[in-house]
Formats: C-alpha cells, structure tokens, sequence
C-alpha cells in the first residue's frame, strides 16, 4: 500500500514534506549541539529514494535544492565586504592561492593512488578544491562579516572557486576532445564579456532601476532575485558553472543592500528559511547510506577523500593566516569557511556523470564529503566564532549608516536626499528617526509616524535604503544620541534654520547639544529651495583651518566629492588661503573643478552662488566664534542649501 503512496509527486505534498522537514532538522539537531544542516542533511537522506522514497526529488525538492545552490553563492557575494577586499586584497589572493593549489595537488594525488583515472581524479580535484561558505550565517550572528580573516576567505572563494571551475572546464573540454584553440578563445572572450557585464553594466542598469521603478521593496526584492537567476542563466550560456553568476550578482547588487536594512533582512530570511534547507536536503537525498556502509570501494575511496580535503583545507587555512598575521581563532573563521563542500562539489559531480567519468562509488564518496565537511564548517564556526570580539565603527566610512531626524514636514525631503548622498558611495542606509518625548498624545505618534513613511518615500526614492524609527526619549538630544549608539551610525544630518537664537551659540540650544555629544561627525544642514543640484561650493577660511588643524577641511572636501558625484556636478572652492597652498591641502581629498581666493569670501560667495548650488562649510566644533560665521554663510548663500560640517 506505502508502495502506492510513494514517492510522492503531488507537489503541495512535496512541498508541505519539505517545510516539515525544515522545521524537524533544527529541533532534532540543536538538542545535540550540532549545526542545522547536519539535521537537514540526515533528513534528506532518510526520506529520499535510497532509503524510504518519500520523496522522489525529481522536480520540485531539486528546483528548490538548485536555487539554494546559486542562494549561498548569491548571498556571499552581497555580504563581501567590498572596502574591506579592496583593503584586503593581498589577503584574499594569498589564501585563495594557497587554499586551491594545496587541496589540488593533495586531492588529486590521493584519488590517482587508489586508481582512479587521471581525468576523473582532475574531476574530483576540483570538485573539493572550490568551498562553499557554508559557515557564513552562524558568522554573520555572531556580527563577524567584516572581520578581516572573514573578508580574505569570502574574497579567496571566489578565486578558489573560479580557478576550480576552470580547471573543471578544461578536463571536460579534454574529455569531450574540445582542445582546439578556437574553442578557448572563444569561452575567454565570453568569460571577459560576462565579467564586464556584470561587474559595470549591471551597478548601472540597478542605480538606475531603484531611482526610478524599484522605490518598492516588493520589486526591489524581485528585481535582486530575479537578477541571480537570470546571471545564471547567462553563465551557464557561455560555459561558466551558474553558480559563478550567483556569486557575480551578489557582488552586482552589493552596495545596493546595505546591512541591517529591511530589503537585506528580507534577501537574508528568504534564503535562511527556505532555499538553503531545501539544498541540504536535496543534497541528502543523493546520499546512499547501503553504499555506504556495504561497498569496500566507495568506503574507502571517501574516507580517502575526506582525510585529504580537510588535511588539505586545514593546512592552507594554517599556513596562510599564520603568514597574514591572523589569531588561532580567525584561522579557525578561515578553515569554517573554506573546509566545506557543496557548490562547486556538485557542480564537479554532475559533469562527471555526465561525461561518464564519474561513477556510483566516486559520487557517494564526494556527497559523502560534502556532508562530513558541512558538519566540521558548522562546528569550527560554532567553537571559534564567540571567541572572537566584532569589529568596531572605528575607522567605518562616513556612509555607511547616515542618522537624520526628521521632526519639520517642510524640510525632510531635503534633509533625505542629502543624507542619501552621502550614505550612496558606501552602499550606505540612512536611518531617520522622530524622537517625541514620554508625554506624546497618541495623535502625535501617528502624525510623527506618517512623518518617518515620508521620509522612508523620499530616501527610496533617491535609490538609497532607509530604516525608520519613532522613539520616545525624555529629550531630543538623548533621543539623537541614543538612536546613534543603537542603529551603529557613521554619521549624523541635522537640520538647521540657518539662524541661531541667542547669543553665542553655533546652531541653536537643541542643534549645539547634539554637536556636543555626538560621537560621530555632524553635517547640520540648511535646506534651500528644492532643486535639483547644479553645483557643490566649498567655503574655507584661514581662520576654520588653524583651528581645526585641517580635519574639517578633510571631512568637506569628502562631503563635497561625494555629493558630487551622486549629481554628477562641478565643484567650486572659495577660500582666503593661496591658491597653491589650498590645493595641497585638499590633494588626496578633492580635486575641484574651480578654485576662487578672495580676502572676502562671504562676498565672493555671495556674487558667485546661483540656483542648484549646495553651499559646504567648515565649522570646528565647540566654537561659538564661529557659530556666527555659519549663520553669515547661509545669508551669503541666498536661500540655497548649506551644510555645515562638524567633525569629532
């Protein structure tokens, strides 16, 4: 009768077998202190055909299995630290060397001694050369993504992976007689195209797609996945493995997902709660445990093959983080990272049954690695991850989470759309936040709330992501301070009335306490008339750099080549100090379009500003002096926008 029943291939049956089994594997597998994916593995194993056949696997379970293949790749390319790669390159390339050549060499020596034909032993060589990132989301709980040994191994996957899929490429090429010089030259030139593609016209084509239709997160969520399936698609045209298109397109759309924001929460929870079970699982339903157990040949040749996987992995992660001078627990992040199989396995695994090169025995002993390392990815992350501390916001760009309060319904598409400039080139978020105090009437919450959706509307708009929050303070300068400290800001926007109050002061009581407490640097903005920006003027004094001793001039001269390169605009510095002098002191921070010294800048600011300009000045902190000249500089400039520039 069960023979009748099963397998089952109604697909809501299969698909409700398949939430059961997400949701067994972590409660049967946390008790025991192992990984989840230990529990979805053994899962799929025992409802797949080779044991009970609840499942035949043959359409849905696979489809969903596939997609949460190219979701890993996906997912570590979006997480790639990017500022941290580029600082980092050195690392990455050192262990994405070391941890390809070494398992290479080692794993297809280890198959070449148990007789296994020289190109199915180039097969498996590269099948367990490439790693997949299994570890990633128990790194990523424990805040660890920008850690340094973490961004190396996440950039050396992808040379490691790349290098395999090569290698993979050029013994099925041999294997299918394919060795002439046209054939590599064509797949270089196609493997050249699609990097261009997806590395430059692809940030374009997504720039321009959130500033216009994707002001949704809905078709922002779309436009990210569909984007990874159509990137794999297109590699798999031109004979690059789909899972490298995954990855390609996490690192499309990286600076488009800031972490923390809502459109990355929703990427991250889609793929943790379906996509990446249902691979697992698809992964243990090709598992043979009989096999494993009864056949001489395939037990030996997979206890073979995981000794020299992981010895392999292991004495790459060793000898490189001893030799970038990483802690024994990073070394650990590194071995987590890159010990475990799946991706690239998989994809080795297929083309070799393909290509007839790759038997029963050569598969089952290759899953069997894939489920031996997956265990040891997840229990390396688990002892080493919670003994290492998360990097601090020291030295984090200026972008990365700008914080703006937003309380005046006049000024806060102003105030967004300068805060989004300044957050775009970091792939920043901008966090605006309505502070009430604890007697707000219920009316002013939902006004204040309808004021923190317009301000999510406008910074969508711009193409930037934004986080809103209400929050009830017992004042408005702990309530900023309090918001800085809990979303990890970079950076503060205040608005201004471009008047002070009362004599003495630089912004007025509310904005000076703010400046005072702030951790990080302060932009307190003016909003001019709403238009789009023409051009960025900077204003410098001599008075400003002697006491600020340059440092607010560094941070201007950043604010101002950011803005304009968001508006794609000129620049214009007027200042007091020599020409030659001024240039030296912004080398390395700005190259203006136009330099203009005049003894009265107020003056030459004033004739000189038109309509679109954005006015920055440098204002040191803690200097009522020059409180005053703030608000002379925003008389100057006519009702356009004005940025004051704080530093810390």
């Amino acid at each position: 009768m069960l023979e009748d029943l099963f397998p089952l291939t109604d697909a809501g049956a299969v698909f409700a077998v398949l939430l059961l089994l997400v949701l067994l594997g972590p409660m049967i597998t946390r008790p025991l202190r192992l990984p989840d994916l230990v529990g979805l593995i053994g899962l799929g194993m025992v409802v797949g055909p080779n044991v009970l056949g609840v499942v035949s696997g043959e359409v849905l379970i696979n489809a969903l299995g596939f997609v949460g293949l190219l979701y890993l790749m996906f997912q570590g390319g979006l997480d790639l630290d990017l500022e941290g790669f580029v600082e980092r390159r050195r690392a990455s390339v050192v262990f994405g060397a070391v941890t390809f050549v070494l398992p290479m060499l080692v794993v297809t020596a280890a198959a070449l001694a148990l007789d296994v034909p020289f190109l199915a032993a180039v097969i498996i060589g590269s099948a367990l050369t490439s790693h997949t990132p299994l570890s990633y989301p128990t790194i990523a709980r424990y805040d660890l993504s920008r850690n340094p040994a973490v961004t190396a191994s996440l950039g050396a996957t992808l040379l490691a992976t790349v290098a395999a899929l090569l290698v993979l490429a050029v013994a099925s090429a041999g294997a299918q007689g394919n060795e002439g010089v046209g054939y590599w030259l064509l797949f270089t030139g196609g493997m050249i195209g699609y990097l261009a593609f997806m590395l430059l016209a692809v940030p374009r084509l997504t720039r321009w797609f959130f500033r216009g239709l994707g002001q949704d997160r809905e078709v922002r969520l779309t436009y990210l996945l569909s984007g990874m399936g159509l990137a794999a698609v297109l590699a798999g045209m031109i004979g690059i493995e789909p899972i490298v298109g995954a990855f390609l397109a996490g690192l499309a759309f990286n600076r488009f997902v800031p972490d923390g924001t809502v459109i990355a929460d929703r990427v991250a929870f889609l793929g943790r709660s379906l996509f990446i079970p249902a691979f697992l699982i698809s992964t243990g339903m090709m598992l043979d445990p009989v096999a494993l157990v009864t056949d001489p040949t395939t037990i030996t040749l997979g206890a073979v093959l995981v000794a020299a996987e992981v010895a392999s992995k292991w004495g790459a992660s060793s000898i490189s983080g001893r030799w970038l001078g990483f802690s024994a627990s990073e070394r650990g992040l590194m071995f987590s990272l890159s010990v475990g199989q799946a991706a690239g396995a998989l994809a080795a695994v297929v083309v070799g049954q393909e290509l007839g090169l790759l038997g029963p025995p050569e598969v089952n002993a290759i899953i069997l690695v894939i489920m031996v390392t997956a265990l040891l990815a997840g229990v390396s992350a688990d002892r080493h991850a919670p003994r290492i501390t998360p990097p601090g916001t020291e030295g984090r760009s200026l972008g990365k989470r700008v914080v703006v309060p937003v309380s005046n319904p006049d000024t806060i598409e102003s105030l967004v759309r300068v805060a989004g400039q300044i957050a775009a080139p970091d792939s920043g978020a901008v966090v605006a936040v309505n502070v009430l105090p604890f007697d707000a009437a219920p009316d002013q919450v939902r006004s204040n709330k309808a004021l923190a959706a317009r301000a999510e509307r406008a910074a969508l708009a711009t193409g930037s992501e934004v986080n809103t929050s209400v929050r009830i303070d017992a004042s408005i300068d702990g309530g900023v301070l309090h918001s800085i400290v809990e979303q990890d800001g970079t950076c503060l926007v205040m608005g201004w009335e471009g008047q002070t109050r009362r004599s003495g002061s630089l912004f007025g009581t509310v904005i000076d306490r703010c400046v005072a407490i702030s951790p990080v640097p302060v932009l307190v903005c003016r909003p001019g008339l709403d238009e789009p920006t023409g051009r960025v003027v900077l204003v410098v004094t001599s008075d400003e750099i002697a006491f600020g001793h340059d440092r607010g001039l560094i941070l201007a001269a950043e604010v101002v080549g950011r803005l304009t390169r968001q508006a794609e605009v000129s620049s214009l510095v007027i200042s007091d100090l020599p020409e030659q002098e001024l240039r030296e002191r912004l080398e390395g921070h700005l190259r203006p379009s136009e330099v203009v010294t005049e003894p009265a800048v107020l003056r030459a600011l004033a004739s000189r500003v038109g309509e679109g300009d954005i006015v920055v000045a440098v204002t040191p902190p803690a200097a009522s002096r020059l409180g005053r000249g703030a608000h002379r500089v925003a008389q100057a400039a006519r009702g356009r926008t004005v940025v004051v520039v704080v530093p810390r």
